[in-house]
């Protein structure tokens, strides 16, 4: 060593050790199994006797017909040894969800209306090529909510918005940006709900439940309908919402986080457009049962969550989300990943970019809320968060970023 630089550097055998990036699914591989969280894009073996996965013998003990119910898994069994007059004796115990297979088909008219409505539609698809992908986040439309102009104005809103967006589309496409895929993001809270939520709910909704999911299915499929032509890839992807949990009277969800009319909505929606070949390169991410899901959207990270389990971390949203974030990186889970976080639930826009990650939280669509105003003297905009993701476009992983 003779000079300052050997004298003041540092020895350093290898670099630091990481690890390596997760694989994220896009949306439109040959099948995303959101339960397990990994891509199947092998054929999966049969079973040696289809039979042997059925349930119909536990369904006709209960006194149900096979027919026209079915047993919805986990299916749950246990069983104890116990000492009887006769001796040692074995018993069981059951426990299963079981729902009817033609609760929407056979008594929704307004679903099977919507499905020959499809079924007679011929979308013309364009020829367009690029690797930027376009994103529309639907959220907290609250469909049935009296306040401010009432479910009335949110219909109004989102029939404007649509259009609105297929102008954005066209607008950046005459830019030079090459869209070439679509990701339409359901948010969560897309219906109001009837109860349970906040106490004067029950006398301000304007929708029974049914209506609410009717109004709001027949606006989601006719979004889809219009925008879907435009793109070469097409994914619509969803999480549950507080406003779609399934309650009990004391006003607490009482069955699974899967079991939520917001990802019930975009079941009937991906149903009712598998009936048009038209629209088989529109392809769905519904999770099974989990609040948050993650995609590869132009090799860019994206985490979907409505909001309502960012708990602690400060006063305000935003500190919220990033606590929530720091828990997901900590425990090394797969939003962990996340290069941007979208959220709804505090119904007003916010992006915060930190460090290399970007916080977007979406306005709502409804009217507003004359509860939390007068309780806290906000109030916020209604309109649908929209930008681009073009690889390598600039530092942010986003851009063009606009409120229609």
């Amino acid at each position: 060593m003779d000079n300052l630089e050997d004298f003041a550097k540092s020895e350093r055998a290898m670099q630091n050790a990481n690890r390596p990036r997760q694989v994220h699914p896009k949306g439109w591989e040959p099948r995303v199994d959101t339960a397990k969280k990994e891509i199947v894009s092998r054929p999966q073996s049969k079973a040696g006797n289809p039979a042997d996965h059925r349930w119909d013998e536990y369904l006709k003990d209960l006194g149900f017909n096979p027919d026209e119910f079915e047993i919805i898994e986990p299916f749950e069994i246990r069983s104890w040894d116990t000492n009887t007059a006769e001796g040692k004796d074995t018993f069981y115990y059951y426990k299963a969800k079981i729902i009817s297979k033609n609760l929407i088909n056979d008594r929704d008219h307004d679903y099977k209306a919507l499905l020959k409505e499809i079924k007679n539609s011929k979308p013309k698809a364009q020829k367009v090529t690029g690797k930027s992908s376009f994103i529309v986040c639907l959220s907290d439309w609250q469909m049935g909510k009296r306040d401010g102009d009432g479910t009335e104005g949110i219909v109004k809103r989102i029939n404007q918005m649509i259009p609105d967006v297929t102008a954005q589309i066209k607008e950046l496409r005459k830019n030079g940006v090459d869209l070439a895929n679509l990701y339409v993001f359901g948010l969560g809270d897309i219906v109001e709900g009837c109860e349970g939520f906040y106490d004067m709910q029950t006398f301000t909704v304007e929708y029974d439940l049914r209506r609410q999911k009717m109004i709001a299915r027949r606006l989601l499929v006719k979004a889809l309908k219009e925008w879907s032509p435009l793109f070469k890839n097409v994914v619509v992807a969803c999480v549950p919402g507080n406003h779609g949990e399934n309650r009990n009277q004391k006003g607490k969800a009482f069955t699974t986080f899967g079991d939520n009319f917001d990802v019930s909505l975009f079941d009937e929606a991906q149903e009712i457009l598998a009936e048009n070949p038209a629209f088989d390169h529109v392809k769905f991410v519904i999770p099974e049962n989990e609040l948050w899901i993650t995609l590869d959207v132009s090799d860019t990270i994206i985490g979907l969550a409505h909001g309502h389990q960012f708990r602690t971390g400060g006063r305000y949203a935003h500190q919220k989300a990033v606590n929530w974030l720091s828990g997901q990186a900590f425990g090394m889970t797969e939003m962990g990943d996340a290069d941007i976080l979208i959220s709804g639930h505090f119904h007003h826009l916010f992006v915060v970019n930190e460090g290399k990650r970007t916080l977007m939280q979406c306005p709502s669509l409804d009217g507003g809320s004359d509860w939390f105003e007068n309780i806290t003297g906000k109030s916020s905009y209604a309109g649908t968060l929209t930008f681009s993701i073009t690889p390598g476009k600039s530092q942010l992983p986003w851009d063009n970023l606009k409120v229609v």
